[in-house]
């Protein structure tokens, strides 16, 4: 029942932005705009990275969406890394992480990822 609500929500959701993957790729790439200027590491999702995601939704609980949706506005409020901020804004970065999917989605939904 789950597997069939959260495809629907998925399908409902992909009209509308995307699905989770392409979301998260989207801020994952926009944050590493954001960190260029003090030359923070890079996370961008690679086209092969979104589609084992995307392959991985059907293997995602409705609680793994909403975390991962969770992650997703996490990243996307980032500021932009100033001169000097390198380890804070890595350290940011990391804890959207911590707070959003480390314990907290289970690994089928995240396998190969």
């Amino acid at each position: 029942m789950n597997r069939v609500i959260l495809l629907a929500l998925s399908s409902v959701l992909g009209v509308a932005c995307g699905t989770p993957c392409t979301r998260i790729a989207a801020a994952e790439n926009a944050a590493d705009e954001k960190g260029a200027t003090c030359n923070a590491s890079r996370q961008a999702w690679s086209a092969s990275k979104v589609k084992t995601c995307e392959r991985n939704l059907a293997d995602c609980t409705e609680n793994d969406v909403k975390q991962l949706e969770l992650y997703t506005k996490c990243i996307e409020a980032l500021g932009r890394c100033g001169e000097g901020q390198r380890a804070s804004w890595e350290v940011s970065r990391a804890a959207c992480s911590l707070e959003n999917i480390a314990f907290k989605v289970g690994l089928p939904c995240l396998k190969d990822l």
